[in-house]
C-alpha cells in the first residue's frame, strides 16, 4: 500500500449492501489504511471527505427520488472544493456529471460514434416539446436510475399521463428500441475495460429491472463489437468503474444507460461468480500502488 493513502472514504447516500462490502474490501486491499463510510446526505460530509486521501463515490443518480437529494448537493460542493484536483476521487468529477445527467452521457457517446436511441425531447412537464415524438417511445428522468418514473408509451395521451403523474423534474423522451432477444445487455467495467457481461431479462411491462423481477444470466459470448464500444464509452465518460446497459436488436446495439456507480446484490455476486466490489478494491490498490512506484 502506498504510504500516502492513509484515509479512504466510501461516499454513500443510502444503506446499500455493496457499499459496506466495498468498504470491507478496501480495508483488506489497503492494509493499515483507515476506511470511513461517509454519508453524503449529512451537513459535515464535505469537510469529512476533504480530510481523506482517496474518495470512492457511491452516490447514485437515483438518490434524487429516493429521499437522498442532499447527497447530490454535497457531491457538487465537494467537486467545487476539489476544483481541478480530483485525482483522488473515483470516479472523477466528469464521470459523476454523466451519472446524474443521462442525457448528456448519451450525447457524449453519440458524439464518438456509439449508437444511442434518438432523443425526441428533453425538459420539464409543461415545457417539453413532444411534437416530434414517434411512438412507441420511452420516457425517463434525465437524472434517474433503477427504471423509476420510466415508461414505454404508445400514444400522446399515455405520454401526457406519465408526465402529469411524475415529480417536477427533467425528463427525456427517446425512441423505444425493442429488445428483440428478450434481454438487456449489462456490461460491468473495471479499470475502464469490460470485466463481464450479463443478460438481464425483460419484465412483463417491457422494462428490465431487478425490482420488476428481471433475472440475470452470464453472457460469455457477448459480441466483441459491443465490448469494444464499452471500452470506448468508458474512456469518453471517464469511467474507471461503472456499467453500461445496451439493447441489442435487428437494427444494431444501442447504449441506453451509463452508470458511473454500479450496484450488485449479494445473490448476484454468487450468480456471477465474480465479486465486483473486491475487483474494485484490488484495482484501486494496484492503481495507487503503481503510481507510487512510478
Amino acid at each position: 500500500m502506498p504510504c500516502d493513502i492513509c484515509n479512504i472514504a466510501v461516499l454513500y447516500e443510502s444503506d446499500e449492501w455493496s457499499d459496506h462490502k466495498l468498504a470491507a474490501e478496501l480495508a483488506h486491499s489497503f492494509p493499515g489504511a483507515r476506511v470511513k463510510m461517509i454519508d453524503m446526505t449529512l451537513p459535515d460530509a464535505v469537510e469529512r471527505a476533504l480530510s481523506c486521501d482517496l474518495l470512492v463515490s457511491r452516490v447514485f443518480a437515483s438518490a434524487l427520488f429516493r429521499g437522498h437529494e442532499d447527497a447530490h448537493r454535497n457531491m457538487a460542493r465537494l467537486i467545487d472544493e476539489l476544483e481541478q484536483d480530483d485525482a483522488g476521487l473515483v470516479n472523477p468529477a466528469a464521470a459523476h456529471f454523466y451519472e446524474i445527467d443521462k442525457g448528456c452521457a448519451l450525447d457524449a457517446l453519440d458524439h464518438v460514434g456509439i449508437a444511442v436511441p434518438l432523443l425526441y425531447a428533453r425538459g420539464k412537464y409543461g415545457a417539453l416539446d413532444v411534437a416530434a415524438v414517434e411512438y412507441p417511445a420511452i420516457v425517463k428522468p434525465v437524472c434517474g436510475g433503477r427504471t423509476t418514473h420510466t415508461s414505454i408509451v404508445e400514444t400522446p395521451e399515455e405520454l401526457e399521463a406519465h408526465l402529469a403523474a411524475s415529480p417536477d423534474m427533467e425528463f427525456m423522451v427517446q425512441r423505444y428500441v425493442r429488445p428483440e432477444w428478450g434481454f438487456i445487455t449489462r456490461v460491468e467495467v473495471v479499470v475502464g475495460k469490460p470485466l463481464f457481461a450479463v443478460k438481464r431479462s425483460v419484465a412483463h411491462n417491457g422494462l428490465s429491472a431487478y425490482r420488476f423481477g428481471s433475472t440475470y444470466e452470464m453472457y460469455d459470448d457477448c459480441p466483441a463489437a459491443i465490448l469494444e464500444d464499452v471500452t470506448k464509452a468508458a474512456a469518453e465518460l471517464d469511467f474507471f468503474f461503472g456499467s453500461f446497459d445496451i439493447v441489442e436488436s435487428g437494427d444494431g446495439a444501442f447504449f441506453i444507460d451509463a452508470n458511473s456507480v454500479s450496484n450488485v446484490s449479494e445473490d448476484c455476486t454468487e450468480l456471477f461468480g465474480v465479486d465486483l466490489m473486491r475487483c474494485y478494491a484490488e484495482a484501486l490498490a494496484n492503481r495507487y500502488g503503481q503510481e507510487k512506484e512510478d
